[in-house]
């Protein structure tokens, strides 16, 4: 019976993440539809991380400019409900790179020491994977998870297509949230 509990438990707590953690419904409804929007107006993004992270402000809406302007992220995202990972605040975007479509969820902790927290970034700085319980591991196998030297910033890179580009696409943008410091 336990056992029962718990693979619910983390059924639900993983059905939040991936359904992008929202708080209010109305928001999210409009960001999806703005997101989805410029994927579908054939806007793509070819992410090179080659502007520098000097000059930005260390902080989300910085780290946020910083991606946008290497072209990783476009758009307003969609703010996510970040406590459930131990961050403050999230934001997840839904862009194509040309190569295929992908997810690209950041998020900022100023507070690193809830035990959320502390698993997310130990997870993310130990194997570059996202998982809170073990039974969603696999469902996050397609997701790079890459942390700011500092634990401050969080990108969580999701894309299971297996087009040729999709790997150097992800490492170009966890090479940019390394930099970021």
């Amino acid at each position: 019976m336990k056992k029962l509990i718990s693979i619910i438990a983390a059924a639900a707590v993983a059905a939040a993440l991936f359904t992008g953690c929202t708080g209010d419904a109305g928001t999210v409804s409009s960001q999806a539809a703005s997101d989805t929007e410029s994927v579908a107006s054939g806007e793509t993004l070819a992410g090179d991380g080659t502007k520098s992270p000097d000059g930005y402000e260390k902080t989300f809406d910085g780290f946020v400019q910083y991606m946008t302007d290497n072209e990783f992220v476009s758009g307003d995202g969609v703010e996510l409900t970040a406590a459930a990972i131990g961050a403050n605040v999230g934001k997840r975007f839904t862009v194509s790179s040309g190569v295929s479509k992908h997810t690209v969820e950041l998020y900022e902790y100023t507070d690193q020491t809830s035990e959320a927290a502390v698993k997310t970034i130990n997870n993310a700085r130990a194997d570059g994977s996202f998982h809170l319980f073990e039974s969603t591991e696999t469902m996050t196998k397609n997701t790079l998870a890459v942390v700011t030297d500092d634990g401050r910033f969080l990108m969580l890179y999701t894309d299971a297509s297996e087009s040729d580009g999709v790997a150097e696409q992800k490492q170009a943008a966890a090479d940019a949230v390394k930099a970021f410091k």
